[in-house]
């Protein structure tokens, strides 16, 4: 497999796109953000590294998104912290699924016992490390809890057949990197769809866009 630079973190950011309209830049400024490592500027921020406790470790092999069980452990472990644990949990913006150098799963969850925090947490080496947190002005509440989707509604499992697929349409286009490397479950806030986001396909000459519907079906397939 070719080593790509795998993002170091997602874009806190990068969900705010207001209008399908806008839908056309989605592509390329999602997968640009994520492998050019934007991530958190901090500016709402505190740092907060907390190893969350009472966790089992899972180790797995191969590509993180192709393993199901090793998705579904990581759901059940995160549902399972002590912070969440037999709580409503919702997910702020959407879930980044990583692998190549540095395999991950990295979310923003709203906090259940104060709701105005939104803790950033990181799935790495078979762990759940909460890493950051941001509080959310009172002004701002209302606008950015339309950003929230219940964690009961993303299936870390469904990542498979995604990348899957993924992989299929790199090979199909003699794709310079055919590997899947990064899915990202994605919430529009204001059309409030949910759907998958995948890396942009690079071929020689050409770039490629594919997406999916919340239950898997291509949503669209383009050159860019």
């Amino acid at each position: 497999m070719p080593a790509p630079t795998n993002p170091p973190s997602a874009s806190r950011n990068k969900r705010k796109q207001t209008g399908l309209s806008r839908l056309a830049v989605l592509p390329v400024l999602l997968t640009a953000l994520a492998l050019n490592g934007y991530g958190y500027n901090g500016r709402a921020f505190a740092a907060a590294p907390v190893a969350a406790a009472s966790q089992s470790e899972v180790f797995y092999q191969g590509n993180l998104l192709e393993n199901a069980t090793a998705l579904q452990a990581a759901e059940d472990a995160l549902k399972n912290l002590p912070l969440l644990q037999g709580k409503a949990v919702n997910v702020y913006e959407s879930v980044d699924f990583f692998d190549g150098v540095r395999p991950r799963i990295e979310v923003d969850i709203q906090d259940p016992n104060q709701p105005e925090k939104i803790d950033h947490y990181i799935y790495e080496r078979g762990r759940w490390t909460l890493t950051q947190t941001m509080r959310i002005p009172a002004a701002e509440r209302i606008a950015r809890y339309q950003y929230l989707t219940p964690l009961a509604k993303v299936h870390f499992a469904d990542v498979v057949p995604v990348a899957r697929n993924w992989s299929a349409k790199a090979k199909s286009v003699d794709a310079v990197i055919t590997e899947p490397y990064y899915v990202s479950f994605v919430l529009l806030g204001k059309q409030k769809k949910r759907f998958w986001h995948t890396a942009t396909i690079e071929a020689v000459g050409a770039q490629y866009y594919l997406s999916f519907h919340e239950d898997g079906k291509v949503w669209e397939f383009k050159k860019l």
